[in-house]
C-alpha cells in the first residue's frame, strides 16, 4: 500500500526531498516581522518609538529587522511591502495607462514582460514577435515594478 506522499514506506526519499524547493527562510515573515515592515512603511521617522509595544524578545526582533529595512534603498523596501502585502488594487489601470503612453518599442518590451498574473487585464493587445535591446527590457521591467507597487 503506497503513502499519501507517492513513496512505497510512507516517507520521502532523501533524493526527492534535496529536489523539493523550500521556502526561502529571509522571504518568510511572522508576525513581528510583518507588523515592523508595515510600520516602517507608514511611520518611517516613528517606527522605534511604535515598536516599543512589542514584549522585550519580540522588540529585540523587530528593531533588528527595522535596521535592516532602514538600511535597504527605497525600490528594494518598496519591493519587501508588495512581496509582503500584494501589488496594488489599480495595478491593471496604471498599466493599461502604462501602455497608452508608451512608445510602439517601449510596448513590444513591457507586453513581452508582463508577468502571467496581469495579462488579461491586457487581453486586447498582442505583444508582438520582435526582440528587444536589453537596455529596453530592463526598462518595461522596472515600469512594470512601478506600475504595480
Amino acid at each position: 500500500m503506497a503513502a499519501p506522499d507517492g513513496t512505497r514506506l510512507g516517507r520521502a526519499s532523501p533524493l526527492i526531498k534535496a529536489r523539493v524547493a523550500t521556502k526561502d527562510p529571509a522571504r518568510t515573515l511572522g508576525f513581528v516581522e510583518q507588523t515592523t515592515l508595515f510600520v516602517v512603511a507608514i511611520k518611517k521617522t516613528d517606527a522605534l518609538a511604535l515598536l516599543d509595544g512589542f514584549t522585550e524578545s519580540a522588540r529585540q526582533r523587530a528593531r533588528i529587522f527595522a535596521q535592516q529595512l532602514a538600511d535597504l534603498d527605497s525600490s528594494t523596501r518598496q519591493a519587501r511591502l508588495a512581496l509582503a502585502f500584494g501589488a496594488r488594487d489599480d495595478a491593471p489601470t496604471r498599466l493599461k495607462a502604462l501602455l497608452a503612453e508608451a512608445p510602439a518599442g517601449l510596448k513590444a518590451a513591457v507586453l513581452a514582460q508582463l508577468p502571467p498574473a496581469l495579462r488579461p487585464s491586457t487581453a486586447g493587445l498582442a505583444a508582438p514577435a520582435a526582440t528587444a535591446s536589453p537596455a529596453l527590457v530592463a526598462l518595461a521591467s522596472r515600469l512594470i515594478r512601478e506600475a504595480t507597487r
